[in-house]
């Protein structure tokens, strides 16, 4: 089995979004900003190759659009899916399955593309299975106040139009390597994979623990629907990933890739940052 992480574009979040409560002159010490409170942001997929089906973990925010207007991220479009995708050796016609974390836009935006001779909007792994749950689904496609900014539905609309779109009940096991785990603190539904090889079990966390500054159980975003929610979830994981070694790799961490986590006498903490093409698989 083969994993590879792949970039897509990056952003900008403010500060005091990206740690809620916490204070700035506790945040910045561990996950530094710009003069305006802007921390960059990097936005990562993963790719499962496990022979007879090659699995990829988010599509990122997507294509550059034709006219950039009020981009509060600052988004900077200099990494590209499909070009990241073709670097390791894959089209985007061997993709096999999708699986989306969720439907805010920075992690489903590369779902579908336009296609240059048509102008119109296509699936953008034409032979793809999409996977999101049902929780995350309707909370989409009905959504509250606070997160109905970040739905976008040309980013699943054709999908579910080409029935290509499965729905997830409950946790599940997409194969025996890769188990499929629902969440709701950050939003209803939130479907992060735990991918088991012979070496190691890595937990791909999502917006759950967006980056290693986020480990303490405090540390949570102001993004999150139900904080505290969202601290009995990281502190179960966070138990299971030091009993067991796990090693967390981060889809937002500009600074931080991958780490391994203990327990001290202050709750769970991160060991040392690692980069993910160092770790023996």
């Amino acid at each position: 089995m083969k994993i590879f992480i792949l970039d897509t574009p990056e952003f900008k979040i403010d500060g005091g979004a990206y740690f809620g409560v916490v204070p700035k002159i506790i945040w910045q010490k561990k996950y530094p900003c710009d003069e305006n409170n802007m921390c960059p942001a990097a936005c990562r997929s993963i790719l499962v190759d496990r022979g007879d089906r090659v699995v990829l973990f988010d599509t990122g925010i997507g294509e550059k659009p034709e006219e950039e207007t009020n981009d509060l991220y600052f988004t900077d479009y200099s990494q590209n899916l499909k070009e990241n995708l073709k670097k390791i050796g894959y089209l985007p016609e061997q993709i096999t399955d999708v699986v989306l974390t969720h439907l805010h836009f920075d992690h489903c935006g590369g779902n579908t593309i336009i296609d240059k001779k048509s102008g119109k909007r296509i699936i953008a792994f034409p032979n793809a299975k999409y996977y999101v749950s049902k929780d995350q689904f309707q909370n989409a496609i009905k959504p509250n106040y606070r997160e109905r900014s970040s739905f976008l539905p040309e980013n699943w609309d054709i999908i579910e139009k080409e029935n290509a779109l499965i729905i997830v009940e409950k946790d599940f096991f997409l194969c025996p390597e890769i188990e499929l785990k629902l969440f709701y603190g950050h939003t209803p539904g939130l479907m992060l994979p735990i991918i088991r090889t012979n070496n190691k079990t890595i937990f791909f966390t999502g917006d759950l623990i967006p980056a290693r500054a986020s480990i303490p159980l405090a540390w949570i975003s102001a993004y999150d629907l139900f904080p505290l929610t969202s601290i009995e979830e990281k502190q179960e994981i966070l138990n299971q990933a030091a009993d067991e070694n796990w090693l967390l790799v981060f889809q937002h961490d500009y600074f931080c890739e991958a780490c391994y986590v203990e327990k001290t006498e202050r709750g769970v903490r991160a060991k040392e940052a690692i980069k993910f093409s160092d770790i023996k698989l």
